[in-house]
């Protein structure tokens, strides 16, 4: 071995280069790659996979939701469309399709009495009352001759604001063409209906054959009376008229104070006189019989004990 010569034990293998170097390194970043390529490809793979799930939740629920719209002023636990709510009021033989001009009509051609419903097909307490006030029509309609009818009151807003109107369902009652009263808030059976129709139908006017015997109770009825009370209105047979004119106001005020009529006048008697506790107190009513008049005159008399 000669001098210049590397020593046997240094001389295992080839020595290292830089082209060596380099293609170690273009081989671990090209492993590199294709793993981060692989990662992205499912990662890629799993982003499209949650848009078409969000989308396919999506699109049940703006289905659900179209189904299952709540309608305004409806209890949110029922969700129920206004369809049906008018299916569910359909098949009640006194629901009717009034327009104003129609409902108007019918009240007027009913002299003996119509109760009207007035009802809103988004109203949870007008759909329990439809029941009741079938049966309620058809057991009165056995033994008066009245109307029972049931209106969308969207289909007549006129009478709505004729009649103030404001809640549902809201129960009138109608004779010979007038309104004469509302029923009450606890009418809401077919019984309370009927108790209520049977009461309003009740003989509103008190009747005296003659003048004598009215004279003779004249004493005892301002006997009964007191300073708070509301006057007696008697009526007196002056004209044809006065009986029609006292009965309409009686069934008004039904409640409020005794309607009287004689069926005989005297020339110098009024066509009507409030009786009050003491002679001094009574008002006599003269002028013509047009409603209107008469209950402008009447209506300050059966508030007094009110302002007092």
């Amino acid at each position: 071995m000669g001098k210049s010569g590397t020593p046997l034990r240094q001389r295992k293998g080839p020595a290292p280069n830089d082209a060596d170097e380099d293609e170690d390194d273009l081989l671990s970043e090209a492993v590199a790659d294709a793993s981060s390529q692989g990662s992205r490809q499912w990662w890629l793979g799993v982003i499209v996979l949650l848009v078409v799930v969000n989308c396919l939740l999506g699109y049940v629920h703006m289905q659900r939701k179209g189904k299952s719209k709540p309608v305004a002023g409806q209890d949110v636990s029922g969700y129920k469309t206004i369809k049906s709510f008018s299916d569910e009021f359909s098949g009640y033989k006194t629901i009717k399709s009034f327009s104003d001009e129609s409902l108007s009509a019918h009240i007027a051609g009913h002299p003996n009495g119509t109760l009207v419903n007035f009802h809103s097909l988004d109203c949870l307490h007008c759909k329990k009352l439809a029941p009741e006030f079938e049966t309620a029509s058809k057991e009165l309609q056995r033994i008066y001759d009245t109307s029972f009818v049931s209106v969308d009151a969207a289909l007549v807003p006129e009478a709505l604001k004729r009649y103030s109107v404001t809640r549902y369902p809201t129960l009138l009652w109608f004779r010979r063409g007038e309104l004469l009263k509302v029923a009450p808030s606890a009418a809401r059976t077919a019984s309370k209906i009927v108790d209520f129709v049977d009461q309003s139908l009740q003989p509103s006017v008190i009747d005296f054959a003659s003048r004598d015997d009215f004279d003779k109770a004249v004493e005892q009825l301002r006997a009964v009376l007191s300073e708070e009370s509301l006057p007696v209105v008697v009526g007196f047979a002056s004209g044809p008229e006065v009986y029609d004119a006292l009965q309409q106001a009686a069934e008004k005020f039904r409640g409020s104070t005794a309607f009287l009529f004689v069926r005989e006048a005297r020339p110098d008697d009024p066509y009507v006189r409030a009786y009050s506790w003491k002679a001094g107190g009574d008002k006599e009513y003269k002028s013509a019989l047009a409603m209107q008049d008469f209950h402008k005159w009447l209506q300050p008399l059966m508030e007094r004990n009110t302002k007092r």
